[in-house]
């Protein structure tokens, strides 16, 4: 019973982490609109992945998550804002595909693979999950391996369900948006990876220039 209550509060922490609209979010549309809905999917299990890594990696304790968001915040938000700036370009530059066509399937690893990065570079994850660890009690009481499996499994199925969620709602719609409003909405999305972007780049430069002195 206990198990099966953590599991329960891993699925609530995991569709906490991955509901709030995103840089990852707008990625995950972009990709549903642009290749249909198993590209956007991947990219968002890509991102489930990471935060059930993070998942496994609190429920050993707040304070060794937080000790270590604070040793290396500054080269993992380097590292975010690098590839948040990737992404901005390669969204900038992206001609949407026609209604009818859809991406090879050769694209998914990638899609995968960009999710899972731009997600565990994103020091916000990091901070998210300890906050929400905290008020929910966790972090000190899953001493067992069954538990904090659970937490784990929770975790991974209540982000994948969101990012589920959210390809299938935008494919549902995909028929009735223009390849001209598809292009908007590329420009709109890289502008606002962008502008994640330069938040994350000076903010590790003012975290490693503080490091240095």
């Amino acid at each position: 019973m206990d198990e099966l209550w953590t599991l329960l509060r891993g699925i609530a922490i995991g569709l906490g982490v991955a509901i709030p609209v995103g840089p990852l979010a707008l990625l995950c549309m972009r990709r549903t609109l642009d290749r249909g809905v198993l590209h956007g999917f991947a990219t968002g299990v890509g991102a489930a992945i990471a935060d059930g890594m993070y998942s496994l990696a609190a429920a050993f304790g707040i304070a060794a998550i937080a000790e270590w968001v604070t040793r290396w915040q500054g080269p993992i938000r380097l590292v975010g804002g690098i590839v948040l700036l990737w992404f901005a370009v390669q969204t900038w530059r992206h001609d949407p595909l026609p209604p009818v066509v859809e991406a090879r399937a050769r694209h998914l690893p990638g899609d995968f693979a960009t999710g899972f990065v731009l997600a565990f570079t994103n020091p916000m994850t990091m901070i998210g999950f300890a906050a929400i660890f905290a008020s929910f009690g966790l972090g000190t009481d899953l001493h067992d391996f069954d538990r904090a499996a659970a937490l784990v499994l929770g975790v991974f199925l209540g982000s994948s369900s969101w990012w589920l969620a959210l390809s299938a709602g935008v494919a549902r719609v995909r028929h009735l948006i223009s390849v001209k409003t598809l292009r908007a909405v590329n420009l709109g999305a890289a502008a606002i990876l962008l502008a994640s972007c330069v938040y994350a780049l000076v903010s590790a430069a003012l975290i490693l220039t503080r490091g240095l002195r």
